[in-house]
């Protein structure tokens, strides 16, 4: 069976570095996958560990057309940014519309701009994000403030270091979707979460990997309450007791209202040893 088409887009500095992020740590592997880094400035477009680039200093009708011969053949696509650059307000409503020509099914990793960034940066953000309501198939929004609890042990923070660990999140985000990913058209339905929000955590057991993703620092307190749809997903370095797997459903379900739907896989990965991995996806409703 042939694979499926999957192209990554990182858009702005913050989506370069977060795909030489992914690059790095083997993102993708295995499967049929192209990253693309989106921006005007070339210095970082050509420090990109990508093989494709697309600079935006373009006019509209040349930039439609580069967009549509870099989606050839994609069935689902990525989007990686932070929503306040202007790379990403110039790109996604083309990436959105070109991706919707073909039928591929989109999912946008973005970041909102701390409070105290500026006024075009706030503006930037707010019109990128009306871009990608309703156009994309899942839409996860982290706020910048919430990148400060990764760092809360620290006296003084640098943006670098937040942008780090937004980096490390959405490489991780994406992998966890590709995980779940198999060659056929039908697994692109767990690509469909509308509003979305995810956590992980590792523990040696199952229930203490699941509390550690629940309790993942960019999470709200009420976001599981009001899911309607959870996907949980264990990965350990040997197979688990249904016991063991039952303790950590259960303990998700307690968490959830009644009419709520939840679906569980679960997976071996050796080079885990006796650690085991859990990730949860769950949809939410829109914010402003």
């Amino acid at each position: 069976m042939e694979q499926l088409g999957i192209k990554i887009f990182g858009l702005g500095d913050g989506g370069a570095r977060a795909l030489n992020k992914m690059l790095a740590a083997g993102v993708g592997k295995g499967k049929r996958v192209d990253f693309i880094s989106v921006g005007n400035d070339e210095n970082i477009m050509l420090t990109s560990s990508t093989r494709k680039n697309i600079f935006l200093n373009r006019d509209i009708t040349t930039l439609y057309k580069n967009f549509a011969d870099a989606l050839q053949g994609a069935r689902l696509v990525f989007i990686v940014t932070g929503l306040g650059s202007n790379a990403a307000r110039v790109a996604v409503p083309i990436i959105t519309s070109c991706a919707k020509n073909i039928g591929a099914v989109i999912v946008a990793f973005t970041c909102r701009p701390s409070v105290l960034e500026n006024v075009v940066r706030k503006a930037n953000a707010d019109y990128t994000l009306k871009n990608l309501r309703g156009k994309v198939d899942t839409l996860f929004t982290l706020p910048a403030e919430k990148l400060f609890v990764f760092r809360i042990k620290q006296a003084q923070v640098s943006l670098n270091e937040l942008f780090d660990v937004a980096d490390d999140i959405f490489c991780r985000g994406v992998k966890i979707f590709l995980d779940m990913l198999t060659d056929s058209d039908e697994s692109l339905v767990l690509f469909k979460w509308g509003n979305a929000t995810f956590g992980y955590g590792s523990a040696t057991n199952a229930l203490d990997a699941v509390k550690a993703a629940v309790n993942f620092p960019t999470l709200a307190v009420d976001d599981l309450p009001h899911a309607s749809i959870v996907l949980l997903r264990l990965t350990s370095g040997k197979s688990l007791k249904l016991g063991a797997i039952g303790a950590a459903t259960d303990f998700i379900k307690a968490r959830l209202k009644s009419d709520a739907e939840i679906f569980s896989q679960e997976d071996i990965d050796p080079a885990l040893g006796d650690k085991v991995f859990a990730s949860i996806i769950f949809s939410r409703e829109a914010t402003t």
